[in-house]
């Protein structure tokens, strides 16, 4: 059995959001990295022979702590908080946020137990949503409120981590997100 585009996409996004989580053992697992692997392999992605296919118990550490670094806490400053207002208005929670909220609402997502709706985990869900609905209904959201910030957030993250997986993971997040080029067909 086929599925549509639309779904196929929902699907992506639903496993990008899972997989820019906060790695945890429940699901940060073998069974995840084989999905993960296969995405990969399915692009022709080189880092799929380069990603371990166990979670040994160094390397979810390993991958834990550069996600807490790079996205929750360091020192000075955490290097590439996963928030849109933070690119947009330079602090949490600003124009940003409520114009996402705002977003959500019109489209009937719910997000009253989120008190930050840019974070990119909950962008992702909501265009997940989006697309199990009609093909191509993310496409506003992206160009309005996911593109503008999110190219900065993925610059700071490639510059500042050599972590494979998270790396892949931000360049996957760009490879579905981003404006289709027009080529020479």
């Amino acid at each position: 059995m086929s599925t549509s585009p639309s779904v196929q996409l929902s699907e992506i996004y639903k496993f990008l959001a899972q997989a820019i989580r906060y790695p945890e053992k429940d699901w940060y697992n073998a069974d995840f990295l084989s999905v993960y692997s296969t995405l990969l392999e399915g692009l022709g992605w080189p880092e799929k022979d380069q990603l371990p296919t166990d979670v040994s118990e160094q390397f979810l550490e390993d991958v834990q702590v550069e996600y807490t670094r790079l996205f929750i806490n360091a020192v000075p400053h955490v290097v590439a908080p996963p928030y849109g207002s933070i690119f947009i208005d330079g602090g949490l929670n600003g124009v940003t946020a409520d114009r996402t909220r705002e977003y959500y609402r019109e489209h009937g997502f719910d997000i009253t137990s989120n008190e930050f709706p840019d974070h990119i985990v909950t962008e992702l869900d909501f265009m997940a949503l989006l697309e199990e609905g009609q093909a191509g209904s993310s496409e506003e959201f992206l160009a309005r409120l996911f593109r503008p910030w999110f190219d900065k957030f993925k610059k700071q993250v490639l510059a500042g981590s050599d972590d494979l997986y998270i790396t892949t993971t931000i360049k996957l997040i760009d490879f579905f997100t981003c404006v289709e080029e027009e080529g020479d067909d």
